[in-house]
C-alpha cells in the first residue's frame, strides 16, 4: 500500500510517560516527511497544548483538536472546521458536575480554564512552565467556571474528572447522548463534545478535502477516544500500553509509548 498520512495521538502515544516524543519516532518522522508524507496530529487536546510537539516536529498540517470538536490551521490561527458547544450545552455540563461534586475543566478559543486545582491540572501547569513562552498552552485559572460560560465562547469541550470512576459514570449517564459525545481520553477523565464529534469523523473529513482514501492512511492511537480513527483508515495501530478494546479495533498492536513501536511500524510499512 502506497500510504500518504500517517495520524498520531499524542498523549499515551507519540508521548512518552514523560510527556516527550522519542528521538526514534521523531526520525521516522521526519524520514516519512522527506518522502512526501503528511503527519497529522489527531488529539483529545486544546490547540495551544499542540504547539510545543507541532513545533518539534516541524510540520504544516492542520490539527485535529479537542477529538474532532474543530481543525486548527496553525498558520493562520483559524479553525477552518468548529463544531463546538452551545451555550446552553455548556451550562448543562457544568451544572451537572457541580452537582456530583466532579472536576471540570472547560476549552474556550484561546485557553483552558479551570477554577480548582486538582493533581491533573498541577503536573499539567509544571509542564506548561517547562514550554517555550512562545509556544507556551494558555491555561488560565477563573473564579468560577461560568465566568467562561458567560462570556467565553466557543466552548470547545469539557473535561470531567473525579477520584471516584462511578462519580464520572453518574455525570455521563445525566448528558443525553442526543446532545453530547463523551469519550475516555484517561483512566481518570472523560471528554465532553457536542455530540458527533469524534477523532474518526473529522479525519474521514479531512482526508476527503484531500482527496486521499482512508486505505491510504496509518494511524496510532491508544485510548477509547482513538477507536473511531483507528478503526477508520488503512492501518489503525494500537500502543502496546492500550486497553484491551482498543488493541481488538486495530488493525496492528505495537510496543508501548515508551518503545520505539512507532518508528518500527513507520520503516516497515513505509520502507524508510
Amino acid at each position: 500500500m502506497n500510504y500518504k498520512v500517517v495520524a498520531f495521538d499524542l498523549d499515551g502515544t507519540l508521548l512518552n510517560a514523560q510527556g516527550n516524543i522519542l528521538p526514534e519516532s521523531k526520525s521516522a518522522i521526519q524520514a516519512a516527511m522527506d518522502k512526501g508524507i503528511k503527519i497529522l496530529l489527531v488529539t483529545g487536546r486544546h490547540h495551544t497544548a499542540v504547539k510545543p510537539y507541532y513545533r518539534e516536529l516541524g510540520l504544516d498540517t492542520p490539527i485535529i483538536c479537542c477529538n474532532g470538536t474543530y481543525v486548527y490551521d496553525v498558520a493562520t490561527d483559524t479553525t477552518p472546521f468548529a463544531n463546538p458547544l452551545s451555550k446552553q450545552q455548556a451550562q448543562s455540563i457544568f451544572d451537572i458536575a457541580q452537582k456530583h461534586y466532579c472536576h471540570l475543566l472547560m476549552y474556550s478559543r484561546d485557553s483552558m480554564n479551570y477554577a480548582q486545582l486538582n493533581p491533573h491540572m498541577e503536573k499539567f501547569l509544571k509542564w506548561v512552565e517547562s514550554c517555550l513562552p512562545e509556544v507556551r498552552p494558555d491555561v488560565r485559572k477563573v473564579d468560577s467556571i461560568q465566568e467562561v460560560i458567560d462570556h467565553h465562547h466557543p466552548i470547545w469541550k469539557c473535561v470531567i474528572s473525579a477520584e471516584n470512576k462511578e462519580i464520572m459514570n453518574n455525570v455521563v449517564r445525566e448528558l443525553p447522548i442526543s446532545q453530547f459525545s463523551c469519550e475516555w481520553s484517561w483512566v481518570d477523565r472523560v471528554d465532553i463534545a457536542n455530540v458527533g464529534n469524534t477523532k474518526g469523523s473529522r479525519l474521514l473529513a479531512l482526508l476527503k478535502e484531500w482527496n486521499i482514501d482512508p486505505q491510504e492512511v496509518i494511524a496510532f492511537g491508544d485510548n477509547h477516544n482513538d477507536i473511531s480513527m483507528l478503526s477508520a483508515v488503512g492501518l489503525g495501530v494500537a500502543m502496546g500500553n492500550a486497553e484491551q478494546e482498543v488493541k481488538r479495533q486495530a488493525k496492528q498492536v505495537t510496543t508501548s509509548n515508551n518503545e520505539d513501536g512507532i518508528a518500527q511500524v513507520l520503516k516497515n510499512t513505509l520502507l524508510l
